[in-house]
């Protein structure tokens, strides 16, 4: 395990952060979108940004400099995008903080001050996955500049959590099934959240939908329902809500509500009824992390049911783009 606390003392011991930015792309992107969410609502004088790498490349974010810690990943190590990120925060000054699942001799390895190799994979704690390190990141830099940011509470749910996923993965098994029956055969499926949910929903329209199933699809944020996507629901249309526990559970419920007077083909999941509530007052900025373990869970399933491969491809990885 990288002892991320001991990175981030390394880092302010040598300079006054006064930033801390994610850049990524696909995954990883929304993997950063919960520690982006926590530092926006917990920091009282970090600042932080939150861009698709290509487009930090290509237009870098003002408040990047000397005073920055910039977080990136990539799985393999080599996402071209995002390792010139790396090279771009590194020629502005900033400390650059990269996750990866390979070893070494990657371009995250190359560019990155600090390389974090992070786990994945059935058996493996949840504290040693890339967006837990990414929490910690984020929770040790608060903690360790302003002494902000609930510390003890985001420590205790970090532990926690380890127990928590795997039981609610093997509880939610027959809600999964039930899902992949249901919507195996359906051109479109449109995903919905809010808070840190939002990017879980947002990860499930792209990277697995449309990347994965080849399956047409869009994220709607449960506040914006309301003021436009509300008008395509009809009986039958296919919608996945993945419920926030936080400050914006009551976005989602009201989308509930008026789903449920005017369609009969959606699938809330209830993080509460797998045990979030244990996580305390700190549970929404851990949103993210539990749905997009439950939904591996729907993801697998969805895959067997339609006999189409998580792995399969048209354009990814076969062709020069």
């Amino acid at each position: 395990m990288f002892d991320v606390k001991k990175i981030i003392e390394e880092i302010t011991s040598e300079k006054q952060i006064k930033n801390l930015s994610f850049a990524g792309v696909g995954g990883s992107l929304a993997c950063f979108y919960a520690a982006y969410y926590y530092v926006q609502r917990e920091a009282k004088n970090i600042t932080t940004s939150y861009t698709s790498a290509n487009e930090f490349v290509h237009d870098t974010p003002a408040c990047i400099g000397e005073n920055s810690i910039v977080v990136i990943a990539s799985r393999g190590g080599n996402t071209a995008e995002t390792v010139e990120a790396g090279r771009v925060a590194k020629s502005k000054g900033a400390t650059v903080i990269g996750l990866t699942h390979e070893a070494q001799d990657t371009g995250i390895h190359e560019v990155s001050d600090y390389t974090i190799v992070f786990e994945d994979g059935e058996g493996i704690p949840f504290e040693v996955g890339k967006s837990a390190y990414i929490l910690k990141i984020a929770y040790e830099t608060l903690y360790q500049v302003e002494g902000t940011g609930q510390y003890e509470a985001m420590v205790e749910a970090m532990n926690k959590m380890n127990e928590l996923v795997p039981a609610a993965q093997k509880a939610i098994v027959p809600e999964a099934i039930q899902f992949s029956i249901q919507y195996k055969d359906n051109p479109v499926i449109y995903t919905m959240g809010s808070g840190t949910a939002w990017s879980a929903a947002q990860q499930e329209t792209i990277c697995i939908l449309m990347e994965m199933q080849w399956i047409n699809s869009a994220v709607i944020h449960t506040g914006e329902y309301f003021h436009g996507p509300f008008e395509i629901t009809d009986p039958d249309t296919a919608f996945l809500l993945l419920k926030s526990t936080g400050k914006t559970k009551a976005l989602d419920e009201r989308a509930i509500r008026f789903l449920d007077q005017y369609n009969h083909h959606h699938t809330v999941i209830d993080l509460e009824k797998y045990g979030s509530h244990e996580l305390g007052e700190v549970s929404e900025y851990y949103d993210y992390d539990f749905h997009t373990a439950l939904l591996d869970v729907f993801n697998h399933l969805l895959a067997d049911m339609r006999d189409h491969p998580l792995s399969k491809r048209k354009y990814m990885w076969k062709y020069k783009y």
